[in-house]
Parts: structure tokens; C-alpha cells; sequence
């Protein structure tokens, strides 16, 4: 079995599979501008998603703004529960990224406090604010 998938069985990761895929889904634009400095800077889109997470983190209640709170209790026996669909000005595509397990575990942490658990919302929002459009990545290799 290649190490890419090996079953993460020590502290904490039981069960989990190292460098599993996990999908996000980013607007068509914001996933051209990650490929492209994926292209210019020889990183993954795994280490593009934490660098941004890096340079964001402080100010992701900023960025997010208010971001809509858990449903509450309703009536009956099942809990108020949005649809779940937000509306977009573009086009959501799925975009593959493969965090280690103790990574996967604090962008999920950081999801939970700042947009109820949705990993794309907060993603999405960091690499928009790290990867703003207009402005070229950096050529590989090259130097000003």
C-alpha cells in the first residue's frame, strides 16, 4: 500500500487515512488564481490552502464577517435546519486537497469557529484575501 495511504494508527489520527483526499469547493476564478500560483510557485494546493490559512487566521472573523449561527430547536422533533445552499455570484468546482490528519483536524477547528463547520467557506476565504486577483504570482526561478 503506498505511504500516501497508510492508516495513521498513533496519537490521536486512529482510523484516519494519511493524505486522504478532502474536497473543498471554490469558485471557479479563486480556483484559477490557486492553480496559477500553484503553476508559478511549484507549491500544492494543499500547502497554498495553509499558507493562506497561516496569514489569515487572526483576521478570519473579519474576513467572514458574520457568518449565520446553528439552527436552533423547532417545533416537532427535529432541529431547524437551513437547506444548506448559499448563493454564489460564480460557479462552485470541487478542488482536491490532501491535509495530514493533524492538519485536517485544526482546519476543521478553525471552520467550527468561524462558519459552523463548513471547511470550503473558510478555505475559500482565506485564499481569496491571500491570493488576490490582479496581481501575478511570482515566477519560479526568477528573481527581480
Amino acid at each position: 500500500m503506498p505511504a500516501s495511504t497508510d492508516t495513521i494508527a498513533a496519537s490521536g489520527g486512529a482510523g484516519v487515512r494519511a493524505g486522504g483526499s478532502v474536497i473543498v469547493y471554490l469558485s471557479v476564478s479563486l480556483r484559477s488564481r490557486l492553480r496559477e500560483r500553484a503553476a508559478a510557485t511549484g507549491r500544492s494546493h494543499t500547502q497554498l490552502v495553509f499558507d493562506a490559512l497561516n496569514a489569515t487566521h487572526m483576521r478570519l472573523d473579519g474576513l467572514l464577517g458574520a457568518f449565520p449561527a446553528q439552527p436552533g430547536l423547532a417545533d416537532g422533533i427535529f432541529l431547524a435546519q437551513r437547506s444548506g445552499r448559499r448563493l454564489h455570484r460564480e460557479d462552485r468546482v470541487q478542488v482536491s486537497i490532501r491535509p495530514h490528519p493533524a492538519n485536517l483536524a485544526v482546519i476543521d477547528e478553525l471552520a467550527a469557529r468561524h462558519t459552523t463547520g463548513n471547511r470550503s467557506a473558510l478555505i475559500a476565504t482565506a485564499l481569496d484575501e491571500f491570493l488576490p486577483a490582479g496581481i501575478p504570482a511570482p515566477l519560479k526561478g526568477v528573481t527581480p
